[in-house]
């Protein structure tokens, strides 16, 4: 049987995949229903698969290490109870966007700008809950935060939408930096000049550095 961390990192790499179909598909009439089916079916998997772990009473996490990110350290991702819950709470809302989009998005007047982010920022999601240390939950959540902003402004002609990007970027840049300080402090003053220890930092700090 797979691992349940390893059907969860699948989801994500099918959503990365309908990204790109999306770019592919363009300019074809049913690429809305391809990418919106797409998307409904993995958020359906992935949604089964997270609520089957957490109502399954399992106690150890399922964890996953791939030969990404920083060299020698790599990217830890992680499935407990809590990203669990916090993956059926994401994957619900997406299913139902999905869902929704199956309709809805055949009314829009340009599909080209909406279609590819969707599903990345779908993947985005999933990966801030899955991600198991500091460089990784950074990157993950950059990605969010760009698939998301691509999607405010995907009518940026309409009035009000491309000041609320902009309000929307420099949000989350604060977020970014906020995150970057909360991960220094909890690396410990002896770790926070040396990259690759604060890089390596687990989010299940035992305790915070000044205590």
């Amino acid at each position: 049987m797979m691992p349940a961390v390893d059907l969860q990192m699948s989801c994500v790499a099918g959503w990365l995949v309908s990204a790109v179909l999306a770019v592919i598909l363009c300019g074809w009439k049913r690429s809305t229903t391809v990418v919106y089916g797409a998307t409904l079916t993995i958020c359906a998997i992935a949604l089964f698969g997270s609520l089957g772990w957490l109502v399954g009473g399992n106690t150890n996490a399922s964890t996953l290490t791939l030969p990404l990110g920083l060299p020698w350290v790599g990217a830890h991702f992680r499935l407990d109870a809590l990203a669990s819950f916090f993956l059926v709470v994401i994957n619900l809302g997406g299913a139902a966007a999905s869902l929704y989009g199956l309709g809805y998005g055949h009314h829009e007047a340009s599909p080209q700008r909406v279609l590819p982010f969707f599903p990345a920022f779908l993947a985005g999601m999933n990966l801030v809950v899955l991600a198991d240390d500091a460089f990784s939950y950074l990157l993950c959540w950059e990605f969010m935060s760009l698939a998301s902003w691509a999607l405010v402004m995907a009518h940026d002609r309409e009035a009000g939408n491309a000041k609320a990007g902009y309000i929307y970027i420099v949000m989350a840049s604060f977020g970014t930096l906020a995150l970057l300080l909360a991960f220094g402090l909890l690396a410990g003053p002896a770790e926070i000049t040396d990259l690759p220890p604060c890089a390596r930092l687990r989010i299940r700090p035992t305790k915070p550095c000044w205590y």
